[in-house]
C-alpha cells in the first residue's frame, strides 16, 4: 500500500505541476490605447495706429504703425495694409468747407520715397516681436503751398494674420 500511496502522490504532484505549467502557458491579454494631449494658444495682437496725423506744407511727416501684446504662431505674420484712403500712392485731403478744394500728399514707406502701391503691406510683424520685419512707418510728403482752410482725409487700415 505504501507503493500505491507513493505512486498516487507522484501522480498528484505531476498533475499539479502540469496544471501549473498549463496556467503559465496561457497568454496574458493586454490592450493599449493612445491619449492625445494638446493645448491651443490663439494668436493675438493689439494694433497701434495714430488717430490723427497733422501734415505740413514744408516738411515731411511720419506716422508709426505698430503692434503690442503680440503673440502669433511661428508660421504666421501680422500684416497691415491700407484698405482705402490712399490711391496711386497719394492721400487726398478735402477742405471741410469746400469739397471742390483738395490737396494731396505722397505716402511712402521710406523718407522721400515713391508712393506706395494700392495693395502694399505697410507693416509686418512676426513672433512676439513689436519690431516690424518690414515697413512700420508711413512718410507723408510736404504739401507745398495750400489755400487757407481745414483739410481732412481718412486712411482705413486692415490688419490680418497670414501664413508666411
Amino acid at each position: 500500500m505504501k507503493k500505491a500511496g507513493k505512486i498516487r502522490n507522484k501522480m498528484m504532484a505531476g498533475l499539479f505541476a502540469a496544471a501549473l505549467l498549463a496556467g503559465t502557458a496561457l497568454p496574458a491579454y493586454a490592450e493599449y490605447r493612445d491619449m492625445t494631449v494638446s493645448y491651443i494658444e490663439a494668436s493675438t495682437y493689439t494694433l497701434s495706429i495714430p488717430a490723427t496725423v497733422n501734415l505740413s506744407e514744408t516738411e515731411e511727416v511720419s506716422a508709426v504703425i505698430g503692434v503690442s501684446d503680440v503673440n502669433i504662431a511661428t508660421t504666421e505674420q501680422v500684416q497691415i495694409k491700407i484698405s482705402s484712403g490712399v490711391s496711386s500712392g497719394k492721400v487726398t485731403l478735402t477742405d471741410t468747407k469746400d469739397a471742390a478744394n483738395t490737396i494731396s500728399s505722397t505716402v511712402s514707406l521710406t523718407t522721400g520715397g515713391e508712393g506706395i502701391a494700392d495693395d502694399a503691406v505697410v507693416a509686418a510683424f512676426e513672433g512676439a516681436s513689436t519690431t516690424p520685419v518690414s515697413g512700420g512707418t508711413l512718410y507723408f510728403s510736404a504739401l507745398g503751398d495750400v489755400y487757407a482752410g481745414s483739410y481732412e482725409g481718412t486712411i482705413v487700415f486692415e490688419a490680418s494674420i497670414v501664413t508666411k
